[in-house]
């Protein structure tokens, strides 16, 4: 497996649904695999930092999705991979590449694995456990499964409860009647602000949904429908901040800094490295985002930006 050549948009969708389960992974397991997640403790998840590199003979293979390790409620130890895949035909070579995903995994975290797949893009069937296998002389050598949670295919009304935020903003993202998005879409936004979540999880599933069902995508006949979905993308900040709550919406704006930064930087200097999207990743604070943007303006390379640096003992290179 060579390295793959990631196009902007496909980090931007990488980097909203990494986010997206460091917030909610249990609320994501609970919802696709009951039955697995009924099994794990998740007050013991821990999710894992640093991109796996492995360096073959003619081949970098790179695990940069989401890996998390929890343990069961027994007392054993596992380890999660969720795989956010959005390519243009991921038939052909994806049950592959999770098989190698999942044996990489295997073998550098000597536990369990989960193989769970998360697929952006319509048309490849919605919740199932797929199958890859791997034949020899007519034999029958490797069978191997992974959970897919084929999102766009999924039916919506299945889904968007008012008591479960975390899923209706993922019903969003689902198939349903043309004529009822726009409702149900207010009535999603408005089962997330009467949640019991946290204002920054409120404001990340409010903004989720704003990118990926965007009110001016909207056609309704129901202008008041329209006016009341407006009213809470529009004032939802002012609104938490009225109350003196300002944390979520900080660490948002931070995280589109970061997406800015990156898009600003691959524009400029092409496709970035890991090691360089890690340490975007670690900018915290409004003057650092600011020096590097204008130090980016004038910068012939990448090398002459100063960005943090990673720790000591960020040791991410394994070679075989």
């Amino acid at each position: 497996m060579t390295a793959q050549t990631e196009l902007p948009l496909t980090t931007w969708h990488d980097r909203i649904f990494k986010e997206f389960f460091r917030r909610f992974l249990p609320d994501f397991m609970r919802l696709f695999f009951a039955e697995e997640a009924a099994h794990l403790n998740f007050d013991t998840l821990r999710f894992l930092d640093k991109e796996l590199i492995i360096n073959l003979p003619d081949q970098t293979l790179r695990i940069t999705d989401v890996v998390a390790e929890v343990e069961t409620l027994a007392g054993e130890s596992e380890t999660i991979l969720v795989h956010v895949e959005i390519e243009s035909d991921p038939k052909k070579r994806f049950p592959q590449r999770m098989f190698e995903y999942y044996a990489l995994l295997r073998v550098l975290r000597q536990r369990p694995v989960l193989p769970i797949a998360l697929i952006l893009r319509p048309g490849v069937g919605g919740l199932a456990w797929r199958t890859y296998t791997e034949e020899l002389f007519g034999r029958e050598l490797l069978t191997f499964r992974y959970g897919q949670v084929g999102i766009r295919d999924l039916p919506r009304q299945d889904y968007a409860t008012p008591d479960d935020p975390v899923a209706g903003a993922l019903s969003m993202l689902m198939t349903a009647g043309e004529a009822d998005i726009p409702l149900q879409k207010l009535t999603v936004l408005q089962n997330i602000i009467a949640s019991g979540l946290t204002d920054g999880d409120k404001l990340f599933l409010i903004g989720l949904i704003a990118t990926y069902l965007p009110t001016a995508d909207l056609v309704d006949s129901e202008s008041d429908v329209m006016e009341q979905i407006a009213d809470i993308e529009l004032t939802i900040f002012e609104k938490l901040e009225q109350k003196g709550i300002e944390k979520g919406r900080e660490e948002g704006e931070l995280l589109g800094k970061r997406l800015l930064l990156e898009r600003l930087l691959t524009h400029k200097f092409g496709k970035l490295s890991p090691a360089v999207t890690q340490r975007i990743g670690l900018i915290g604070d409004d003057a650092t985002f600011d020096s590097t943007v204008q130090q980016a303006l004038t910068a012939a390379t990448i090398d002459e930006l100063t960005l943090p640096q990673l720790p000591a003992d960020d040791t991410n290179a394994v070679s075989a």
